[in-house]
């Protein structure tokens, strides 16, 4: 048998078979990329954690709170320029969710 490729056939090339110094060289790339990408990690981690620390959740609750219901709670005065018929939430918003039933469509074949 031949070891020639048969047409539409691909041929990959065989790795390259490293000594001991090249072997010890590509670890020690591996572990400072290794660190590098475990240090950004937590470069990340530490940014969103900081940033999130530090918002402050009480403003998304103005426009769409569902649990804020009673009339002795006190809204919050609207941003310059907004009327309150923008800030009041969509007419299909709801508290409960309305699940409709399903519905199976028939597809007619086409005619030919």
């Amino acid at each position: 048998m031949s070891n020639d490729p048969k047409p539409g056939e691909d041929v990959f090339p065989q790795p390259a078979q490293l000594d001991a110094e090249g072997r010890a060289a590509q670890k020690r790339r591996n572990m400072w990329l290794g660190l590098a990408l475990l240090g950004f990690v937590v470069l990340v981690g530490l940014t969103t954690a900081v940033r999130l620390s530090g918002s402050d959740t009480r403003k998304a609750e103005f426009y769409y709170n569902m649990k804020s219901t009673s009339a002795s709670d006190e809204a919050p005065a609207l941003p310059p320029g907004m009327t309150p018929d923008q800030a009041a939430p969509p007419p299909n918003l709801s508290e409960q969710p309305v699940v409709e039933e399903d519905v199976i469509i028939e597809e007619k074949a086409p005619e030919q």
